[in-house]
């Protein structure tokens, strides 16, 4: 056999966990980790397109790059965060692949809470890992050697487990980290399924989990006999494949040596065990930290060094009010902050409060403000009055409706309120900073 192309040929997208223990944890499904892991990096996981992807600053996620380009929104589920469903927008055009590896960098509009810090150390074999993904769970079993990957797609959902890292290796361009599947953890250790592309993996250094790889790939597509044509390739997750055929009908078929082990992606007994490949931080640091380092800097600066900075890159003196016009287009330096558009030309114009008043003495407010206004730390408060002169709070309205718009980066909201009686009513928004 030409052991050292079994690893190219044996190569696919990486999907959901599989678990060594005789039993898929149902714990470890849509739950955080506990005890010893807890915080262990599921808390920065998204929901990207069918896959995962990993908080690494306040702007920015990482994910494998061959997950598509498709998706326009990036979710942050109840069961990562433990409060409830969080939906951030995508910025169009803001993908940036990483050299030659399968790392993919995103930027949205709105702002990440906190970021996983990434792990910058090349010292990440036998070291403890922990795996998050979202892909198929566990099929049949085959005796003695592991299980195959469930055909129900409803079996997908994510997980996250443990394992021990055994190397690296280089894979043309790529720098991969890679475990085996071989129950040395008991409890708790997977080998990655189909749909566990872009999860995170991470290290705990001195107490802090940090990110080490995102998954990439997996040995899995295996054969008992390539020479039957009643039988069918299968993918499975093993820790024996010794006898069996790994490859692909179109690269052809390799046989796993019955015997020995070896630590050599070159040798044939080094595939005894299924193996998953994560696209490895440490040496991509200073192209990820180029690039997520500004918008890092940026959480750093008060609001009101925030709304400067806005106003500088906009050409604007640092001593221009927050409450002048200086386009002379009717809204604030303030308000177009609000609905984030430049302040120094009337083109660009957005009202970002507008009232209409409909049948059945219904009040309907309009209000358009950027999908960043935590990152800014913007407040807005419709107000009412009877005189111009006391303002309040208007009270019972509701909200009809709330669109954020990806290729803009703004949100329209629609709130209404029924007004039954005869005097006059002024409104107003406040935008607090």
């Amino acid at each position: 056999m030409k052991a050292p192309k079994l690893f190219l040929l044996s190569l696919l997208p990486a999907s959901g966990l599989i678990f060594s223990d005789g039993a898929d944890p149902p714990a470890n499904v849509e739950t955080a980790p506990t005890g010893a892991y807890a915080g262990s990096g599921w808390q920065y996981q998204l929901q990207f397109f069918l896959f995962h992807g990993t908080m690494i600053s306040p702007k920015h996620f990482v994910t494998a790059a061959h997950g598509g380009n498709s998706a326009t929104e990036v979710v942050h589920h109840a069961f990562f965060n433990e409060t409830g469903e969080v939906v951030y927008h995508i910025k169009p055009g803001t993908r940036q692949i990483i050299g030659e590896t399968d790392l993919a960098v995103f930027e949205i509009w709105e702002s990440f809470p906190h970021y996983a810090p990434l792990y910058t150390k090349a010292d990440e074999e036998r070291k403890e890992v922990v795996i998050c993904g979202r892909g198929v769970g566990r099929g049949e079993e085959i005796p003695g050697r592991g299980w195959k990957w469930s055909d129900d797609d409803s079996t997908r959902k994510s997980r996250w487990g443990r394992n021990l890292i055994d190397g690296s290796l280089i894979s043309g361009e790529k720098d991969l980290l890679f475990f085996d599947f071989d129950n040395q953890l008991g409890q708790d250790e997977v080998g990655a399924t189909g749909g566990d592309s872009g999860g995170g993996w991470f290290i705990s250094d001195n107490g802090v989990w940090k990110l080490a790889a995102v998954s990439f790939s997996v040995d899995a597509s295996y054969r008992f006999d390539p020479n039957d044509s009643q039988e069918l390739p299968f993918r499975g997750v093993l820790y024996e494949v010794g006898g069996i055929y790994l490859g692909s009908d179109a690269n052809g078929w390799n046989l796993i040596p019955r015997f020995g082990s070896s630590t050599d992606p070159a040798r044939g007994s080094f595939y005894r065990k299924s193996h998953t490949y994560g696209s490895r931080i440490s040496s991509s640091q200073v192209e990820l930290e180029a690039i997520i380092s500004p918008a890092i800097q940026a959480a750093e600066l008060s609001p009101t060094e925030r709304l400067e900075s806005w106003l500088a890159q906009a050409g604007q003196s640092l001593e221009t009010a927050f409450h002048q016009d200086p386009d002379r287009d009717g809204l604030t330096n303030l308000e177009e902050y609000l609905v984030d558009t430049d302040p120094t030309t009337s083109e660009s114009k957005i009202h970002p409060f507008d009232v209409e008043f409909l049948p059945g003495e219904i009040h309907r407010f309009k209000l358009v403000e950027t999908l960043d206004l935590e990152g800014r730390s913007l407040e807005t408060e419709v107000q009412s009055s009877r005189d111009l002169v006391t303002w309040t709070p208007q009270s019972g309205m509701v909200e009809v409706s709330s669109v954020g718009n990806a290729a803009t980066g703004r949100r329209t909201r629609i709130l209404e309120v029924v007004h039954d009686d005869t005097e006059t009513q002024y409104y107003r928004l406040k935008i607090s900073l």
